[in-house]
């Protein structure tokens, strides 16, 4: 009679090759969570702190919508100017969709590129699953939510993803906070409170993963909205933006000087370096090219302080209701030839 043992001997190999298949999904979860961890902490080793080095011309930088996604053009470009950008502007919203996640390949694009990264990063909560449900507005920020930790896992891991990139970059966080277009506006106009506790919050879980690198950008839109401040310790630059707009809708061309007077010596007030996170002029309604040429003259001898600008080159931009208004400057020759001149021995020329 085959005893027990001699039955079971020859399954063994059958039993511990099914305990290893039915085991490998834990072990690969440890093992990428391991992997991750390290990365992370590798990252925190070699970590920049996010200064940027400063010389006497102030920064010059585009966003196009194409960019960094395809470089060819914005390579045309610069050949066409004689000089590199200094910022690649693009925007990004919040959610659980892979295009919400950082992106580490392009933010490593844009510093081969030399260049370094604006992202203007947008709160909205109506991609995360939990919001997904009937009855939930579209479009939506529930700035309470974010300082109460409802998202940190998110931020979290976007955070540590910085820190792998380990290379400085602006953070324009909840940008025109006193702009009613966007839902974090409207939360923090009624409750400017709620919208300081979210922005510390977030800023302290980069600084808890250890993302010294992130410049934080906080840009209101027009003059500054000093009761949505953070405080001094949590923003790094004071950002804008000007925008003439010339005879769409209803609006008025109004002069750079005009629309950045005000915006400018409200900014300085904070003691950071000023930013104009987004620049652009309608081509209808007056000259498009003696707007630019004031305003950069205005740079040179008026506005000092102001440390980067960076061109808003979108050419079908919908923000304005009922209006596709083309803000582009590199389709304009003569305004190309202006900055070509301040790349080579102007407001843009390098030490």
């Amino acid at each position: 009679m085959t005893s027990t043992k001699n039955i079971i001997k020859p399954l063994l190999p059958v039993f511990y090759i099914g305990l290893l298949l039915l085991s490998f999904p834990l072990f690969d979860a440890a093992f990428t969570s391991v992997l991750s961890y390290l990365r992370v902490a590798a990252g925190r080793i070699g970590t920049s702190v996010g200064v940027v080095p400063k010389n006497n011309a102030i920064m010059l930088g585009i966003y196009k919508p194409e960019v960094p996604y395809s470089m060819t053009r914005v390579d045309s470009l610069e050949n066409m100017l004689g000089g590199k950008f200094d910022i690649f502007s693009f925007y990004q919203t919040w959610g659980e969709r892979e295009e919400d996640n950082f992106q580490l390949d392009l933010m490593r694009a844009i510093d081969r590129h030399g260049a370094i990264a604006l992202i203007t990063w947008e709160p909205w909560i109506t991609e995360f699953a939990r919001n997904k449900k009937p009855g939930i507005q579209n479009n939506r920020t529930d700035l309470q939510e974010v300082a109460d930790g409802v998202y940190d896992d998110y931020v979290r891991s976007w955070a540590r993803d910085a820190v792998v990139f380990g290379k400085p970059f602006y953070l324009r966080f909840a940008h025109e906070m006193n702009n009613p277009q966007y839902p974090w506006s409207a939360a923090a106009k009624e409750k400017p409170g709620e919208f300081i506790d979210a922005w510390r919050h977030v800023w302290k879980l980069f600084k808890d993963e250890g993302a010294k690198n992130v410049l934080w950008v906080w840009s209101p839109k027009g003059t500054m909205a000093h009761e949505l401040y953070p405080g001094g310790e949590y923003v790094d630059w004071v950002g804008t933006g000007v925008f003439n707009y010339g005879s769409y809708g209803e609006e008025v061309w109004q002069s750079f000087e005009y629309i950045y007077e005000p915006i400018y010596r409200s900014a300085l007030r904070y003691e950071k370096p000023i930013m104009i996170a987004e620049i652009g002029c309608s081509p209808l309604g007056g000259n498009q090219a003696q707007w630019f040429a004031d305003a950069l003259k205005g740079l040179q001898t008026r506005y000092h302080e102001t440390d980067a600008i960076v061109f808003y080159n979108n050419p079908a931009d919908q923000t304005l209701a009922g209006s596709v208004i083309d803000w582009s400057v590199d389709k304009n020759a003569e305004i190309l030839d202006m900055l070509k001149r301040e790349v080579e021995y102007g407001i843009f020329k390098k030490n």
